[in-house]
């Protein structure tokens, strides 16, 4: 027991220790972000993390810890200051460099991986993961995709349950994991596969019925869990992990961690950098917009928080009496278009690019962007369905809904396409003469003045948004966000008058 006490009191030390941002969250989360400025501690935080799920995962746990490079891996990851081998309260583990393998007291592994080969990553399976500086991964997407695909393998009871004092302890005949969680400084680890006199050593002998009725089944809802910590940087990536379901987010700027960091720092770079851009991103930990972009984060986020009302008012009830909004705006959704944004070869096969497909309406002075059916690598019948889906479910809604098609791609075919597949309402073809990001100003000042509603489930669309014209947006083509601009060029004009072609 004094073994067991000495582990309780040293995570109660690093509970202690560590600031509000470092501290992993409560709840069922399946992703949790650390945003943080320099120095803020980020790599203690993703350490004590692994060193902790390692000892609940026992033997036979697996954890890919994944770095921007091979050499970032073992000198910040692992044998960095605050990397797994150099935390004060854990010790036992070996780092075994040929086979990027750590191996830890109990029996659980960690396995290393460079985001310059995210194909190494096919194959493998773990119960967790790290990731750190995920915003300097070069192969970004394709390393994360590759991650989350090997994050299969459930967490057993044992691990779920046992660890601190949270239910029952280790399965019998498998190693205690909190028994050597926490060895002190000269100490001997427990062996990788401890047999049944260490086990024994180490038993606490008031709990033998619990450890007796635990099993190594797989605990209700234990998926397996993802870390990533980074200073966040603009792009499609980090704003992509953060809008989806099951991620939580801390956040420290660099004063956070001010105690552990050299005299005199933080007032240099602030001295240099205070009230910068560069600031606010690599000092502040801040996520901002990326350089150049034409759409403004605080414009979507105030847009994002609107829309939801207008669809609950429209959409249940169409036939309904109009009902006045609570700022006096107007009635209910109106005026509806579904904007279609062909891709490149869609009349020749499959595209590689996808097919922008939005739905848009008007109530009042305010446009509100209702839905995104965009898809990718469909047959022009294919994406031709997915529009006429679109005004089928909102013509209820406006039995005027219509469709507006950018003939850049295909010219009038795009249109034989739709009625081909049975659409029956007007459709008003546009075609694009100026670029993107041109055609788009009008569009992004409208957000910027409060007039743009958006829907819930918009993430995908959104972050194309906040890319689009920036200097770092990746070379794919923003099919969505063109959808959207169609849609809303549409919807600022007067009403429909019938068929024509619209040049911009």
């Amino acid at each position: 027991m004094e073994r067991l006490s000495q582990a309780e009191l040293a995570r109660e030390a690093w509970a202690e220790l560590a600031h509000e941002g470092q501290r992993a969250p409560s709840g069922d989360w399946r992703t949790w972000v650390f945003l943080g400025g320099r120095g803020a501690g980020k790599t203690r935080a993703g350490a004590e993390w692994v060193w902790e799920t390692a000892l609940r995962l026992g033997e036979g746990g697996r954890i890919a810890l994944v770095a921007p490079t091979l050499n970032d891996a073992r000198a910040v990851m692992i044998e960095g200051p605050s990397g797994l081998l150099n935390l004060p309260y854990w010790s036992g583990a070996t780092y075994e460099p040929s086979r990027r393998r750590l191996r830890f007291p109990g029996g659980a592994v960690g396995l290393v991986f460079s985001a310059e080969e995210p194909q190494r990553l096919r194959g493998p399976q773990f119960h967790a993961a790290w990731g750190d500086e995920v915003c300097a991964w070069f192969y970004g997407e394709e390393t994360l995709a590759m991650l989350r695909l090997g994050l299969r393998l459930p967490w057993p009871v044992r691990a779920s349950d046992s660890l601190w004092g949270r239910g029952p302890s280790a399965p019998s005949g498998t190693s205690r994991p909190d028994a050597a969680i926490m060895l002190g400084r000269g100490q001997k680890a427990p062996p990788s596969r401890p047999d049944a006199s260490w086990r024994v050593a180490q038993a606490d002998p008031d709990e033998p019925n619990r450890a007796q009725a635990a099993s190594d089944r797989v605990a209700s809802g234990s998926a397996p869990k993802l870390v990533l910590t980074t200073t966040p940087k603009p792009g499609r990536l980090m704003r992509g992990v953060l809008a989806e379901a099951g991620c939580v987010r801390t956040h420290a700027g660099t004063k956070a961690n001010a105690a552990h960091l050299a005299p005199g720092f933080l007032t240099a770079m602030e001295d240099l950098y205070g009230g910068t851009r560069r600031a606010a991103q690599e000092l502040e930990g801040k996520l901002l917009e990326a350089e150049g972009a034409l759409f403004r984060l605080e414009d979507i986020e105030r847009a994002k928080g609107l829309g939801e009302e207008w669809v609950a008012r429209s959409r249940p009830h169409p036939s309904a009496a109009p009902t006045p909004s609570p700022n006096g705006e107007g009635e209910r959704l109106e005026r509806i278009v579904v904007a279609v944004d062909p891709p490149a070869g869609t009349l020749t096969g499959r595209p590689r690019d996808a097919c922008g497909i939005v739905v848009a309406g008007v109530v009042g002075r305010r446009f509100v962007v209702l839905e995104d059916r965009t898809a990718a690598g469909l047959s022009p019948d294919g994406w031709a369905g997915r529009v006429k889906a679109a005004v089928d479910d909102w013509r209820p809604v406006d039995p005027n809904t219509r469709v507006v098609l950018e003939t850049n791609q295909g010219g009038a075919m795009g249109e034989s396409v739709l009625r081909n597949c049975g659409l029956t309402a007007p459709v008003r073809r546009v075609h694009a003469t100026t670029g993107k990001v041109t055609r788009a100003e009008p569009v992004a000042a409208l957000y910027e003045h409060g007039r743009v509603a958006h829907a819930a489930g918009l993430e995908a669309l959104e972050e194309e948004l906040l890319g689009l014209g920036a200097d770092d947006a990746g070379g794919r083509s923003p099919d969505r966000a063109d959808a959207l601009v169609w849609a809303i060029t549409e919807l600022s004009r007067p009403r429909w008058e019938g068929p024509r072609l619209t040049q911009l």
